[in-house]
């Protein structure tokens, strides 16, 4: 196992000089604010605390929509679609009846299949 102690100040210097992210400038926007808002009563442990919860609630759009399951069951269905396009027309020139066979049936497994998710049955 390495010892990368030594790499520690480097980072903590690298942070504070607000170098690397915009990490730093929040939380020195947040301090100040906070400082300003009651100085006589200013606490940095709390403040501090208050910072870690703010950044937890907040974490990004981005993550929460590519995280979400409409956006999973989306891709999903646009990759389905997509592979099926192309090898529908290339099934649907050489043997019609299979592919019409196949998506018939394709058809038939979605609806049993909604009509057990709505029955409850699984």
């Amino acid at each position: 196992m390495q010892d990368f102690a030594y790499l520690f100040g480097d980072s903590v210097a690298a942070w504070l000089r607000g170098r690397g992210d915009a990490r730093f400038n929040q939380y020195e926007r947040h301090y100040r604010a906070d400082r300003q808002a009651t100085p006589e009563t200013f606490d940095l442990e709390k403040s501090n605390e208050q910072y870690a919860k703010q950044c937890a609630r907040s974490g990004g759009r981005i993550l929460r929509v590519l995280d979400s399951k409409a956006f999973k069951h989306l891709v999903f269905f646009l990759a389905l679609a997509w592979g099926g396009s192309l090898m529908l027309s290339t099934v649907g020139q050489q043997q019609p009846a299979i592919a019409g066979t196949l998506l018939a049936a394709l058809f038939i497994a979605i609806r049993i299949n909604r009509r057990r998710n709505r029955s409850g049955r699984r």
